[in-house]
């Protein structure tokens, strides 16, 4: 007589094998995970159960009747379940050989999927020919039709893997590349079976078939080299000569930071259009993401310092423009007049002479992060700050140290107006800044109409010289006021070209 359930015997070596076999497979999926960073899902927990299950029956005396059926569903099943960890384990060598804590090895999708795809029919096909005896190569034979209809159905998915696959051993770019596709500037964040996925400067994601991008032309902002170029155009008037034009536009990009400074900015000139010249301004960046911003405080800086050099950025031909002189700012002027008043070397300067001084300054409007002077340059102007605030940078052994903020009313470059030497600190505005430029040839108009303003200055300086002398020396100099007064005063007088 067929015994067609198993005996309680039966039924306890079946549970006591099955959950013996369970405990043995997870504890070799917790020490490869250990030691060979080998992660395994739920499905590795079903084929230990459905393996302990299958070798339970087979030791079992249950053996006929359904218990052949059991053993042929539980053969199927563990072969279906294993294609899951038989996954990983490929994975691990083919694709991930160096683990997932190495930098920049990330596994694509496309291989993963691939193998993955691959191994999973391959054990249906061996569960189908040797536990169900099914002949695949007559299965497959005998469907032509139906192969060729799944075939054409599933043309463009097939498209998409082999594309996939082609462009990751292609090489043409990788995640994080930023690219531009059809117009389109995306950032690569993942390459899977059917398409790449890319996300914008908007944050926006963007799904594009693998099949079409093996199609279209590519550009790749990562290769050869992260360093690449960008291009702002700007106009202005004909009336303005090119090499003037081409070396305001590049002092101004070279300013914007976050452009590289080797290779230097360099500035074409790329059209004569019908309302201005258009110039073109190559700036290099090492970082795509932030190529909207740099373009934005590129165009920025070059429209300040085209206003400070009094350049015109024409309107269009077909537009009437007519300029309106623009009224002296009353702030300004008064901003002004405070900052010389209250300084310790102008303050011997009249009301007069506080204004005939600032009548032939020059206002100028720099913008956020530009330099208004530079550590170690030649400078005969000084520069009073009337609007907005400034940062007073000293650069020691490479590094950069803020050692002051100036506000409104307060002034800079005193000593290179004065004595022509260069520049002891960079100045960088913070915001836009508004300050009034006065220069050595301003300053010495001045002192030829007042003979006698360079002896007032000269007394002041000295006053602070012999001042700082004694400091320095702990109160044991003893200078001469007279003699030092009188060899400021003669190197100010050969400075300013009046004589000795």
């Amino acid at each position: 007589m067929i015994a067609l359930l198993p005996t309680l015997r039966d039924v306890g070596l079946i549970v006591g094998v099955a959950l013996a076999g369970y405990v043995v497979l997870v504890a070799l999926a917790h020490l490869l995970r250990r030691n060979r960073a080998l992660k395994f899902g739920w499905t590795y927990h079903a084929f230990a159960l459905l393996s302990g299950l299958l070798v339970g029956v087979h030791l079992s005396s249950w053996r006929e009747g359904p218990a052949v059926a059991v053993l042929q569903h539980l053969t199927a099943a563990v072969l279906l379940f294993s294609a899951f960890p038989l996954i990983v384990v490929c994975n691990r060598i083919f694709w991930n050989r160096t683990g997932p804590k190495a930098p920049g090895k990330e596994v694509p999708r496309v291989l993963t999927d691939t193998t993955g795809l691959l191994i999973l029919l391959l054990s249906v096909l061996v569960a189908l020919q040797f536990v169900y005896h099914v002949e695949v190569p007559g299965l497959l034979a005998g469907s032509g039709v139906v192969a060729i209809i799944v075939g054409l159905a599933m043309q463009d998915l097939l498209g998409n893997l082999i594309a996939g696959i082609g462009l990751h051993f292609d090489k043409s770019f990788t995640t994080g590349d930023w690219l531009q596709i059809e117009g389109t500037h995306a950032k690569v964040i993942e390459l899977s079976w059917r398409t790449t996925r890319l996300i914008t400067n908007d944050d926006v994601m963007i799904d594009v078939p693998n099949s079409n991008i093996v199609k279209a032309a590519i550009l790749n902002f990562e290769k050869p080299t992260r360093k690449h170029a960008v291009k702002p155009l700007i106009g202005l008037h004909y009336d303005i000569p090119p090499a003037q034009a081409q070396r305001v536009l590049q002092a101004a990009a070279a300013s914007v930071p976050g452009v590289c400074q080797d290779p230097a900015p360099v500035v074409y000139l790329k059209e004569f259009a019908d309302s201005a010249i258009i110039y073109e301004i190559n700036v290099w960046i090492e970082d795509h993401g932030l190529m909207d911003p740099v373009m934005s405080d590129v165009r920025v800086h070059c429209w300040y310092a085209a206003k400070r050099a009094g350049f015109e950025i024409p309107y269009p031909q077909m537009t009437l423009h007519q300029a309106q002189p623009t009224s002296p700012d009353a702030t300004v002027a008064a901003t002004a007049t405070a900052a010389l008043r209250s300084h310790p070397v102008f303050r011997v300067l009249t009301e007069t002479q506080i204004v005939d001084l600032l009548a032939v300054g020059e206002t100028l409007l720099f913008a956020a992060t530009e330099p208004i002077v530079t550590q170690g340059e030649t400078g005969a102007s000084m520069f009073l700050v009337v609007r907005g605030q400034v940062e007073v940078v000293i650069t020691r052994e490479g590094q950069r140290v803020t050692v002051a903020t100036l506000n409104a009313g307060d002034c800079f470059g005193e000593m290179s107006l004065l004595t022509g030497e260069p520049r002891t600190a960079s100045v960088v505005a913070q915001g836009e800044v508004t300050v009034v430029e006065i220069t050595k040839e301003d300053f010495g108009q001045l002192a030829r109409a007042n003979p006698d303003l360079l002896a007032r200055v000269s007394e002041m300086l000295a006053q602070r010289q012999l001042a700082n002398e004694k400091l320095a020396t702990g109160g044991t100099h003893t200078g001469n006021m007279e003699s030092t007064r009188g060899t400021i005063l003669k190197r100010l007088r050969v400075f300013f070209q009046l004589g000795t």
